[in-house]
């Protein structure tokens, strides 16, 4: 009550004074806290901003740059997604379904989503990024499927992206994000698989 007195006072009184404000003013109070006065007679108290060091700030931005980064996010690419550009193998589970796995080549970026099992197929649903700044042609991955004691049940290329040259509607353009082919294996059943993928062609125009 006692600040609310004060800060009427000091409101009254710089009205008094000065009519129209050219900007906001800070005061300070007696107890040390400050006070905002906006020239629409409002106030609010100053509440400092934290800032971040900048040797924080040159780390963070080292390690965005350093990452392949959907341009579009969702509660699931919030996961945290391994990053690799070779062949190695990622965890599939359907008791607990996540997003699987990132690849990143060429300025493609593919995210391999969360698996569902229905009519006897495994479906991998993809997202592709194009980090680049020229149009993507055709988009390859060679995915190997491994049961959970990481023995092989199948094999196979698949084409995620394919655009048809001198047709410009079918390209995937630079800084764009496109839904890409499913990958489905056709096998039985298991509560976790283990996958094996590999990006084997790249197309740029």
């Amino acid at each position: 009550m006692k600040t609310t007195t004060q800060l009427g006072l000091f409101v009254v009184a710089l009205t008094t004074v000065q009519p129209v404000w050219a900007a906001d003013q800070t005061v300070t109070l007696e107890d040390g806290r400050q006070v905002i006065l906006h020239d629409d007679f409002t106030w609010q108290y100053n509440q400092p901003s934290t800032k971040t060091p900048a040797s924080e700030n040159s780390h963070s931005k080292t390690s965005v740059t350093s990452q392949a980064v959907p341009l579009k996010t969702n509660s699931e690419t919030q996961n945290a997604i391994p990053l690799v550009t070779a062949s190695k193998a990622a965890n599939v589970s359907l008791s607990k379904p996540k997003n699987i796995q990132q690849l990143s080549n060429s300025g493609v970026d593919i995210l391999l989503q969360a698996p569902r099992y229905t009519d006897g197929q495994l479906i991998i649903p993809t997202m592709l990024t194009n980090q680049g700044s020229k149009s993507v042609m055709s988009i390859a991955l060679r995915v190997t499927l491994n049961d959970a004691d990481n023995q092989k049940i199948e094999s196979q290329d698949v084409t995620l992206w394919r655009s048809i040259k001198r047709m410009p509607d079918t390209y995937f353009r630079a800084k764009t994000q496109q839904k890409g082919k499913d990958i489905i294996f056709t096998v039985p059943k298991m509560n976790d698989y283990k996958i094996q993928t590999e990006i084997i062609d790249v197309e740029l125009w």
